[in-house]
């Protein structure tokens, strides 16, 4: 098996658009819903987090990503920025699919 969760493992999902969330047992998010919102985490088993959203304003998507450990964690801050790269590299490959779907990274 292979993707994004075969690789890293989704451990939980919130959809605010739909008001979804698997972190709790009835499924409803402890957040505000609000279907124009588009905005989806992922949390994934290794710590990383990522949530995705449109721009209410701009034809864009944007997504803020983060890599969480806790204290003592055996790892240094560069093999952390390098596997949260790889997660970013993955989210962005498989789920936003730029080739398919024409989207282009914003300018460096």
């Amino acid at each position: 098996s292979s993707g994004i969760n075969a690789e890293y493992g989704v451990a939980a999902v919130r959809d605010l658009t739909v008001g979804f969330d698997s972190n709790y047992a009835d499924k409803k998010p402890r957040l505000p819903v609000c279907p124009g919102s588009h905005m989806i985490t992922f949390s994934f088993e290794n710590g990383c987090i990522a949530t995705l959203r449109t721009s209410g304003t701009e034809p864009k998507i944007k997504y803020y990503t983060e890599i969480v450990r806790g204290p003592g964690a055996l790892e240094s801050e560069e093999e952390l920025r390098m596997e949260l790269g790889e997660v970013v590299d993955a989210i962005v490959k498989e789920l936003l699919q730029p080739e398919k779907f024409g989207l282009k990274p914003r300018p460096s």
